[in-house]
């Protein structure tokens, strides 16, 4: 027999690389993906055999596959439909971890093996052949993928264990689930709602003759729909899913409006769509996995553009996820040693070139939407480009220079460096761009401030310098022991607050209510709210205030350094904002001997005796402790 081989050429990679990809290279990695699907399933299959006592009471797992086979000899169509099912794979790679002892959560293994059941059910009732099988049901509820779950409506039937045996009856078109004492029968439209039963939902949304369409599942019911341990079901009300609807209407018009040549890779890499509960202010929570192609879980943001921004940003997860199946990019040292301006911790490589390529195609939807004739769209989309291009510039030139790059990883980077360069140089407002780059020193500094730790001898190296150094400002060049870089560590030493981004944000046109925004200005420090106002003085004096009765308080170290930057740049500042927990530790060390240095003054005694301090790279290694 002879095998086919799933291969990338180079001009789809490139163009992987270069955001041009189409959907005939969505489908070539679809069908990689089945064919990964379909290993797993065999996978499972064997280690099942090797310990049999592990599928309990259930429908053999050779006869759920022997029933997927009659599917595909029936309805091959249907079958690639269920394959296809981002959470088909999800369970899949679940149960082969629990399987071989690599995950670990409470609920039974047969329980997993058994949905293996619920699969073939769902293709073969799809498919319209009979059944007769033994599946397993979680607090009296049976999923089938692609259909929906059946419940039992009345509690007093409900089975008196958390997990326990369904029986699903398929003949003639007609379909029964059997759980305790309660039968369901599904609709004649499984998508549609019914007595115990609760139909996956779809949401179908083409706004104008000749678009592009978007079909999406909005998954609230199949339990390996989460990152980690079975979810169960969470229905989302019928105004929620109103809400939905309209929010994904409007969000697909700006994305075929705005980046038409997107629309058809999006649409052929995008199934499902998770409600996750709501989040803070300006945040949408989203995720995916790289083992649910086409599925993103997502909050519901506030307006269509932050819905396009995100289904843009999960796409980009989903299609390098299905590339990193195809070719490797990267080693697989473990240590989070990279910076990532998205997120709050260090990243390991894995993690960091997720992050470039999704926010690459955040910076290139943002950037298509700076030129949009609403002027309040256009100041959001400004500075939302402003605070993830250049960011993403210099996460991408630390990954370059990283040796855990392969040869196809460092040419795939390459070419999406090359296409970042050419969005160099935008035309946007000045009051934009200068908002959305102090936020992104607001999150680098305190990052910065939360994960390096100085070496400790150079600390008191430092101090006792200060206290005995008669010349004060004299140039001295660095010894041996003060060119010590710091250390990242694992866990963050301080709480990480968001109202200043927050609002910085409102003071460029970011939406938010009344009732939110006054919130926010009462949790807002005298330093933030002039910060935000753009009152530079005014912030670092009330900044300078905070540390004199607070000296350990994170924000206002940070607050000042940002206000003193913009007020009076110089060496001072831009050490300050370059190894803040330094100049901290050295300024606390002082503190506890009896000195009453200002923090400006330290940092720039500081930045002219020793100009190579913040030159210094703040991460070349890692404590594991």
């Amino acid at each position: 027999m002879h095998w086919a081989r799933h291969e990338l050429t180079w001009d789809a990679i490139d163009a992987l690389a270069r955001g041009s990809a189409g959907p005939e290279v969505v489908r070539l990695l679809r069908r990689s993906e089945r064919s990964r699907t379909l290993l797993v399933l065999r996978a499972i299959l064997d280690e099942a055999e090797r310990n049999p006592e592990t599928q309990g009471d259930l429908t053999s797992l050779h006869a759920a596959w022997d029933l997927l086979d009659r599917v595909q000899r029936t309805a091959p169509g249907v079958l690639d439909a269920v394959l296809a099912y981002p959470y088909v794979s999800s369970w899949a790679g679940h149960t082969l971890r629990r399987l071989r002892g690599r995950a670990a959560e409470p609920s039974p293994l047969w329980a997993h093996l058994g949905h293996l059941g619920s699969v073939a059910a769902a293709a073969a009732i799809r498919a319209g052949l009979d059944i007769h099988l033994s599946v397993p049901a979680r607090m009296g509820m049976v999923s089938l993928p692609t259909l929906g779950t059946a419940y039992i409506p009345d509690t007093s039937g409900m089975p008196t264990t958390p997990w326990s045996l369904a029986g699903i009856y398929s003949s003639a078109g007609r379909t029964e689930i059997s759980v305790g004492q309660a039968t369901v029968v599904l609709p004649d439209d499984p998508t549609e709602d019914a007595p115990g039963w609760w139909g996956l939902r779809r949401v179908d949304i083409r706004t104008r003759p000749g678009q592009q369409a978007l079909s999406l599942h909005l998954d609230d019911l199949d339990p390996y729909r989460g990152l980690n341990s079975p979810l169960p079901p969470d229905r989302v009300g019928t105004v929620q899913v109103r809400r939905w609807k309209h929010l994904l209407t409007e969000a697909w018009s700006i994305v075929c409006a705005h980046l038409p040549e997107q629309a058809g890779t999006l649409s052929a890499a995008l199934d499902a769509l998770v409600p996750l509960p709501p989040q803070g202010r300006f945040l949408v929570s989203s995720a995916s996995s790289g083992e649910a192609f086409g599925a993103v879980l997502m909050s519901l943001p506030r307006d269509p553009a932050a819905l396009a921004a995100t289904l843009v940003h999960e796409s980009q997860h989903i299609l390098l996820g299905g590339l990193i199946h195809l070719v490797a990019l990267h080693d697989n040292a473990p240590e989070p040693r990279f910076y990532a301006p998205w997120r709050d911790d260090p990243r390991p490589i894995s993690g960091i070139i997720q992050g470039i390529y999704a926010f690459f195609g955040v910076a290139r939807f943002w950037r298509a939407l700076a030129g949009t004739s609403d002027e309040r769209l256009r100041r959001t989309a400004a500075f939302e480009y402003t605070r993830w291009h250049t960011p993403t510039c210099r996460a991408l030139d630390m990954l370059l220079k990283d040796p855990g790059l392969t040869d196809a990883g460092r040419r795939f980077f390459e070419g999406m460096g090359t296409q970042l360069l050419s969005w160099q140089d935008e035309p946007l407002p000045s009051d934009v761009t200068l908002a959305a780059t102090t936020v992104a020193k607001d999150h680098e500094t305190h990052w910065r401030l939360a994960y390096l730790r100085p070496d400790s001898e150079l600390v008191k190296g430092i101090a006792r310098t200060f206290q005995t150094d008669l010349d004060g400002l004299q140039e001295s060049s660095l010894s041996p022991g003060c060119s010590r870089a710091d250390t990242t560590l694992t866990e963050p030493t301080i709480p990480w607050p968001q109202t200043r981004a927050d609002l910085i944000r409102c003071s460029v046109g970011e939406g938010m209510t009344d009732a939110d925004f006054r919130t926010l200005e009462a949790e807002a420090s005298p330093g933030d709210l002039a910060l935000a106002a753009g009152r530079h003085f005014a912030s670092q004096h009330a900044y300078r205030a905070e540390l004199a009765a607070s000296p350990n308080s994170a924000s206002a170290w940070v607050g000042f350094a940002l206000a003193w930057a913009s007020a009076h740049p110089g060496p001072g500042p831009a050490l300050l904002l370059r190894r803040p927990a330094l100049v901290q530790a050295v300024y606390r060390l002082l503190r506890e001997a009896g000195e009453q240095p200002e923090p400006d003054v330290l940092a720039t005694w500081m930045a002219t005796r020793w100009p190579g301090l913040a030159s210094i790279h703040p991460c070349p290694r890692t404590a594991m402790a």
